[in-house]
């Protein structure tokens, strides 16, 4: 159990310690820290959203629009950035990360309602061509459904938009779609096992992201839909630039087959099971031997493969798109993937909170573009602001109980 607990820890700490450390040594933007900001002094910020729900996204963009703030899009942040274009006074961009559903049924009524824009980053390879109609923003409006509806999708077989759906937005003109890598994968990159796949293993609510891609007989498994017993072995994102490790497929099959032997799914509910496969696996280990590296030069072909197939999915996919704008998955890049990214054409990098930018501005370089929570959106200098302080106690409010329920199912 103790090491479910500390995967889930680890991967928490590793997307939510750029945050907390930019609290604390004061990385965040000024306007962030400063009790009565009237101006941005001539800087862009740019928020982080992946799900949303109407009524806190409602309430930020009325809060951008009451405020007269204006919204901008890839190109447009890429000219001010680079010089071409000029700054209009309390600008901001809104990302939006991976394309889950509620982009559709949530954001994109309410930006078109407030007349502003926005920035998606796709993983095409996870993208369906359809999914089924569900409820609509039409429906909550009218009183037909609650507004918890709009994101049961996203919890379910359909977690991401689809194709016709974002074709459709992409024709409305309010949502600018760029790249977020091919799969958002996750590489083994080390042979020290830190967990094995079990019933309660945290898959994460689309793709099963959390689980890193595995070699079979030569092919990746991008679905990543492998057995119960499989071990887990430190991974990094794709684009952290690490040497992939390749375990050895004998040792794999050979944890999957003592799972089946055991009971399957029985076998988990016994409280040595961790025990009892580990043994298992370090005979296996003895037996068959350890995995295989990838090369350098491999790995510089498989993230250049990746930067460059997931700009011309996008691209054939969405009529008359050009994709030249790209977000780095779990705000994780490296200096090679940056290299590698230019090659492939790409012309501006989006990251999270950095150590040496608190914001973005003018001649800065876009291929480090500073990116920080939505929750932050509040403090922004205008009339209604809040405090820092109601701030983080929202955030705290609202992710205590979800991170409880998570470690609860590391069982």
């Amino acid at each position: 159990m103790f090491s479910t607990y500390a995967y889930k820890l680890r991967w928490s700490f590793r997307k939510n310690w750029p945050d907390i450390q930019g609290i604390f040594l004061k990385k965040y933007p000024d306007f962030v820290f400063n009790s009565s900001p009237s101006s941005l002094d001539n800087q862009v910020p740019v928020f982080v959203f992946h799900s949303v729900d109407p009524i806190t996204f409602e309430e930020q963009l009325l809060y951008l629009k009451k405020n007269d703030y204006k919204t901008l899009n890839a190109d447009e942040l890429f000219q001010i950035l680079k010089g071409k274009k000029s700054l209009p006074e309390r600008s901001v961009a809104l990302t939006f990360d991976d394309g889950v559903a509620s982009l559709y049924s949530v954001a994109w009524p309410l930006l078109k309602k407030y007349e502003y824009q926005a920035i998606s980053f796709l993983i095409p390879g996870c993208i369906p061509d359809d999914a089924p109609a569900s409820a609509s923003f039409d429906d909550y409006l009218s009183g037909q459904v609650a507004f918890e509806k709009l994101l049961e999708r996203e919890q379910g077989d359909f977690p991401l938009c689809s194709w016709q759906e974002i074709n459709e937005i992409h024709q409305s003109g309010e949502i600018d779609f760029q790249a977020h890598t091919m799969y958002h994968h996750l590489v083994n990159v080390s042979p020290k096992v830190v967990d094995y796949i079990n019933p309660n293993f945290d898959f994460y609510f689309y793709a099963n992201v959390h689980v890193p891609v595995y070699y079979e007989e030569g092919t990746p498994n991008y679905k990543r839909d492998v057995a119960s017993g499989t071990p887990v072995y430190r991974a990094e994102p794709r684009m952290r630039g690490v040497p992939q490790y390749f375990d050895n497929e004998d040792v794999r099959k050979a944890c999957v087959d003592f799972v089946k032997g055991k009971g399957r799914a029985s076998f988990f509910m016994k409280v040595d099971w961790r025990q009892q496969l580990k043994k298992h696996h370090q005979r296996q280990g003895e037996k068959f031997g350890l995995g295989t590296y990838e090369s350098q030069s491999e790995m510089r072909d498989n993230i250049l493969w990746d930067f460059k197939t997931c700009k011309k999915e996008i691209e054939k996919n969405i009529s008359g798109k050009k994709v030249e704008h790209f977000c780095f998955p779990w705000f994780i890049g490296s200096d090679t993937a940056v290299e590698l990214a230019r090659q492939a054409g790409f012309r501006s990098l989006y990251w999270g909170v950095l150590p040496d930018r608190k914001c973005n501005s003018a001649h800065d370089n876009p291929l480090h573009i500073v990116r920080i929570e939505d929750r932050f959106l509040h403090l922004l200098p205008g009339a209604g602001r809040r405090s820092l302080p109601q701030v983080v106690s929202e955030k705290v409010s609202k992710y205590l109980p979800i991170f409880k329920k998570r470690l609860q199912n590391a069982r």
